[in-house]
């Protein structure tokens, strides 16, 4: 995908998005607007480092700490104006993305773990 993000795809119904939803390439387009090196997917030993972190108490502690500071932080309170609150709007939604990413990167993980302790139960 090339050239600016459509932002005009926010403004279809929910139907119309659920019937083409983001793929990956996307939602990692939407936080770069000029070609950068693709970190956004962290490779199979990170997501199985997080799904395992997430399975652990002081883990899942961390797991939730950057819920509340991402996706689950509250809108922000805007400004008079227009610009203002555009700018809010655009934190708010980059930091949720990163948070969506992150669990992203552990539902990934835990379905890695998965594969890996079936292959270890089935009987050779």
């Amino acid at each position: 995908m090339n050239g600016p993000t459509d932002f005009g795809r926010q403004l279809q119904s929910i139907e119309a998005m659920l019937a083409a939803p983001s793929t990956w390439d996307g939602l990692e387009h939407a936080f770069k607007p000029s070609q950068m090196p693709d970190r956004f997917d962290p490779g199979d030993d990170i997501k199985m480092l997080l799904a395992g972190l997430k399975n652990t108490v002081d883990g899942r502690r961390i797991i939730e700490w950057l819920a509340d500071l991402t996706f689950r932080a509250p809108y922000p309170s805007t400004g008079s104006s227009f610009e203002q609150a555009a700018l809010a709007a655009a934190k708010h939604e980059a930091r949720a993305a990163v948070g969506h990413v992150l669990l992203r990167a552990i539902a990934e993980g835990d379905a890695l773990l998965n594969q890996r302790s079936q292959r270890h139960e089935t009987p050779a």
